[in-house]
């Protein structure tokens, strides 16, 4: 069998375009640090790349996501991996690569027009064409060689994994991507997600109070489209019937792509919101009618900011406006 590099280049021409990731939303994983924190064990810093503003790094080995195959090892199953392949590996990865990522041109005057006009003006030009701009940048993982990465701010989902959940500064997971494209609208992530802990309950002082950390999320988040909770114990039945999955647009965007799964909209709302889902593990005391469980954080943190809209002071925001917060999402998982 001929090695890859040994082929005609035409034939390579031909097997470059089915390398890079489909064209899904995909799913990006960082460990955030705190800006005073000094020592960073573990995982390749990002801090000194040009794509991110603040402290990140690669996920730590005992922060990634469970594997699914229980003969192999838990990885990084981040999607910018697969794409920074691409960009690292040689010329010709990296021109299939800038080819398939290849920005809509639109002249130089319609953008300076609109960029004019004000900050948020992105509905001067065509909707579909900001969902689909990705931004690339250099990243300097910690020790090792400049890594190219690409994100879609519009539609990926960014996954952050704080130290912490008291304390956290939420307002700066909320970065701009400082490459790719310097327009307002490009450069905002829509879409930011933090794993649900059942631990949360018993490691924060009690339900109220972990409700009360992540409404703080939600108001310092303000600007994006949603606040996803992943729950790695709320997978999709077999026999459930077939998603429909929507991202065409930033706002009914329901379904992200890692490397190996896929992560579902689950509508808390709904009172049957567990139709079609399964628990890997028992959830809490049935016993307990407040169960401590993801459904159950989502609406005790909608009520939360209900009553902050409606009582001066509750519990400390003063009274609030639709504006002022982002919306909660809730996503389980299932196999590609």
């Amino acid at each position: 069998m001929a090695n890859f590099p040994d082929l005609p280049r035409e034939i390579r021409d031909m097997i470059w375009p089915l390398v890079p990731r489909e064209n899904h939303p995909g799913v990006h994983i960082f460990r955030h640090y705190d800006e005073n924190q000094k020592c960073m064990t573990e995982g390749r810093s990002l801090m000194h790349g040009d794509l991110f503003n603040g402290i990140i790094s690669e996920p730590s080995p005992d922060k990634y996501f469970g594997s699914l195959d229980k003969d192999c090892m838990n990885e990084n199953v981040s999607t910018y991996l697969t794409d920074g392949a691409m960009w690292n590996t040689c010329k010709e990865s990296r021109l299939a690569i800038e080819k398939y990522f290849s920005q809509y041109k639109r002249s130089a005057e319609e953008w300076w027009r609109c960029e004019k006009r004000d900050s948020r003006g992105w509905d001067e030009y065509p909707v579909n064409c900001v969902f689909k701009v990705p931004s690339t940048g250099k990243g300097c993982f910690e020790g090792g060689c400049p890594y190219y990465l690409t994100v879609f701010p519009r539609k990926d989902l960014f996954v952050f994994q704080p130290d912490k959940l008291d304390g956290t500064d939420w307002s700066s997971f909320a970065w701009h991507l400082t490459k790719g494209d310097t327009r307002p609208a490009f450069q905002r992530p829509r879409h930011i997600a933090v794993e649900y802990d059942p631990e949360w309950w018993v490691s924060h002082g009690g339900n109220a109070r972990v409700v009360a950390q992540l409404q703080e999320a939600v108001f310092a988040l303000k600007n994006i489209e949603k606040l996803w909770f992943i729950d790695h114990n709320l997978k999709r039945k077999k026999n459930a019937p077939a998603f429909k999955e929507g991202w065409d647009h930033w706002e009914s965007t329901n379904a992200f792509y890692a490397r190996d799964r896929k992560f579902l909209e689950i509508d808390w709302r709904k009172s049957g919101a567990l139709e079609g889902w399964e628990y890997i593990k028992p959830v809490g005391d049935s016993s307990n009618k407040f169960v401590d469980s993801s459904i159950w954080l989502a609406r005790q943190l909608n009520d939360f900011i209900r009553c902050s809209q409606s009582f001066p002071g509750y519990p400390e925001h003063g009274v609030r406006s639709p504006t002022d917060y982002c919306e909660i999402g809730l996503l389980g998982w299932d196999e590609l």
